[in-house]
């Protein structure tokens, strides 16, 4: 697997690697933003048990979310899922990011921003590990903050995903 995922050219996935997608597009100058993984055959029994707990982070993080909540409080909610499962070192990202006019904006899902949320706000929630020279896992979402949590705008499903037949 190549070091930097943005350079992989022409790089050809074998049986049981996973693939990040992460896909983004604007309509009507607004941004949408998501990544999924899907594996070439059968999954390894590392690339489930990463994802799985990558999966928990996502939910955790969704499950805190709602008015008046620092952001990095929702971070933590994600971050403290993957450090109890051991991949802490491997969760170098902050947990995610406005999301507008922009692809990038504030407030973000960090360890040090202490924005609270409120109705209205539009973010990515993105868990992930990445053990390097082996695999990535990242699961991206858009929610919208509503007056009692959140709406998951993305609708591509986040359970384990079937396998592409090569």
């Amino acid at each position: 697997m190549p070091e930097n995922p943005a350079t992989i050219g022409s790089y050809r996935c074998g049986r049981g690697q996973p693939l990040l997608v992460d896909l983004g597009l604007k309509l009507d100058h607004v941004c949408a933003d998501m990544t999924r993984c899907v594996s070439f055959g059968t999954p390894t029994p590392l690339w489930r048990e990463i994802y799985q707990v990558v999966l928990a982070a996502n939910r955790a993080a969704i499950r805190a979310i709602r008015p008046g909540v620092p952001c990095k409080a929702i971070d933590a909610a994600a971050r403290d899922m993957i450090k109890q499962a051991g991949y802490g070192a491997y969760f170098g990202h902050s947990l995610g990011h406005g999301l507008g006019l922009e692809v990038h904006e504030s407030p973000s899902f960090s360890t040090e921003c202490t924005t609270e949320l409120a109705p209205g706000m539009v973010l990515t929630v993105e868990p992930g590990i990445y053990l390097p020279g082996r695999l990535g896992i990242r699961i991206e979402d858009v929610i919208l903050v509503t007056k009692n949590g959140c709406e998951v705008l993305t609708r591509t499903p986040r359970e384990l995903p079937r396998c592409v037949r090569i």
